[in-house]
């Protein structure tokens, strides 16, 4: 069965051959309407390839058109009109769009893509994230650089060393190695961080931010009309979180909690962050919890508090635990603190207060961001710790 998802397609023939390669939003529709007589005939086999976005789609479709030059492809339209996403070899590189005559000079390309009006689409969504500079060096910034789309070769405004830095991303980001990219910019801006470089470590969260959005496709229009969408709805979250829980202040820090177990072995718990409404990785934290016996989620999350009260991390300005009443009453803090229950998504306060945000409401999805992201780091500290029991 064909899903009803965004991604590539390949057909083949009777010997496994290649056939044809194309893109679409909803893979079951788009192959489902292929009326070309010729090739469904020899059409023996499909192969399905899931992305998370229209773009992704694009950029694969073209560099799989690229590697294996389906017949049908290259009959359906003269090649040498196909277009094609070209880094010249200069030392600022310009990233511009041209034809089969234009990339032998290039430093890499990418395509060919058989839409020419979706690949250029894909540039303009691509400059946001990656900007980069068409006009020769000089001293006088370029018509881009007022919109944030070029970072100023032109204007002498950054140097080459730099400038090449940006560029890489985009080359990896075009060859499709996105998770790769995404892990790499983690990693520098958790050590911008480690080293207090701020500035450097908010220009790379704004990157990783930027791709996330961008291969959306739900999200792809309202970031191209907002840059600063997914500051601007975190903030509106907070807003919106701080009237909801009778808040004295918005929540700058907040700290989320999980415990994961089986039968009370191996148990762990973590502890998450979001800081100013955007995950924080760099503030995380794990346990390895001590207390012993049958599984006790509240005493598990009442140990875990205060070891993690006991130490001087920043203290936060809100308090989610993964569960209700129970779990909300182990803590003894003062700070404000609601057990969030995952089957009815409602919150507990530890004086029995149950609160019931709208399931459509900015609040209430900045907090099952908060809650979803330490499920998932307490589950793959548990997992560690018992392959290495295993292994042992």
């Amino acid at each position: 069965m064909i899903p009803h998802k965004p991604g590539v397609y390949i057909f083949k023939g009777a010997k496994g051959e290649i056939l044809y390669i194309g893109k679409a939003i909803d893979l079951h529709s788009r192959v489902s309407q292929h009326h070309s007589p010729v090739l469904v005939q020899k059409i023996k086999n499909t192969e399905t390839i899931i992305v998370e976005s229209e773009l992704e789609a694009l950029i694969l479709e073209a560099n799989l058109i690229k590697r294996y030059l389906p017949p049908f492809n290259i009959r359906l339209k003269d090649d040498k009109d196909y277009l094609y996403i070209i880094v010249t070899d200069e030392n600022f590189p310009k990233i511009i769009s041209g034809r089969k005559t234009d990339i032998n000079s290039s430093f890499k390309n990418f395509g060919p893509f058989p839409s020419s009006k979706t690949a250029k689409n894909a540039l303009k969504k691509l400059r946001r994230i990656f900007p980069w500079c068409n006009k020769p060096e000089g001293k006088k910034p370029c018509f881009y650089y007022h919109l944030n789309l070029c970072s100023g070769p032109c204007a002498g405004k950054i140097n080459q060393k730099d400038y090449n830095k940006t560029i890489k991303l985009f080359i990896k980001f075009m060859e499709g190695r996105k998770k790769e990219l995404v892990d790499e910019l983690t990693k520098e801006m958790q050590k911008c961080s480690k080293h207090q470089n701020f500035e450097d470590a908010i220009r790379i969260r704004k990157i990783i931010e930027g791709i996330a959005y961008i291969t959306q496709s739900n999200r792809t229009k309202l970031y191209l009309e907002n840059p600063n969408f997914l500051q601007d709805e975190n903030n509106q979250a907070l807003i919106e979180l701080s009237k909801d829980l009778k808040l004295q202040n918005i929540p700058e820090r907040i700290e989320g909690y999980d415990i994961s177990n089986i039968s009370g072995k191996n148990a762990v718990g973590s502890m998450v962050v979001l800081t100013h409404g955007e995950i924080d990785k760099s503030q995380y934290r794990r346990f390895k919890i001590k207390i012993s016996g049958k599984p006790n989620d509240v005493g598990m999350h009442a140990e875990m508090m205060r070891r993690r009260l006991g130490n001087d991390w920043p203290l936060p300005d809100l308090i989610i635990i993964d569960g209700g009443l129970a779990q909300a009453r182990a803590v003894q803090v003062d700070i404000p603190i609601f057990g969030l229950a995952k089957r009815l998504e409602w919150l507990y306060s530890p004086t029995g207060e149950i609160i019931k945000l709208s399931k459509h409401s900015l609040s209430l999805k900045l907090l099952q961001k908060l809650r979803d992201e330490a499920h998932r780091f307490a589950i793959n500290y548990h997992r560690k710790l018992r392959n290495d029991m295993m292994y042992k």
